[in-house]
């Protein structure tokens, strides 16, 4: 039950991330959010079945993904702790 829940938190922050990419303004905005929560939720929720690591070209995000997974999507450093 678990891992459904963390891919679904996963699937929840690439689908707001491909709305984002695709919005501008309140919209786009609020895209973020929604895929910034998500991404946050996930390393709370499911600490052991997700990672955080640092990206050494864009210093100020992180990278959050499944750890049964290759890809993670960028995060605000200031939103998650390493």
């Amino acid at each position: 039950m678990e891992d459904k829940h963390s891919t679904t938190l996963m699937d929840r922050a690439r689908t707001a991330n491909r709305l984002a990419k695709q919005s501008r303004g309140a919209s786009r905005r609020n895209a973020y959010t929604v895929k910034h929560r998500a991404l946050a939720g996930l390393v709370e929720k499911f600490p052991d079945r997700s990672y955080i690591r640092k990206d050494a070209r864009l210093p100020e995000f992180r990278v959050v993904g499944l750890s049964t997974a290759d890809s993670g999507l960028h995060i605000p450093a200031s939103l998650v702790q390493i």
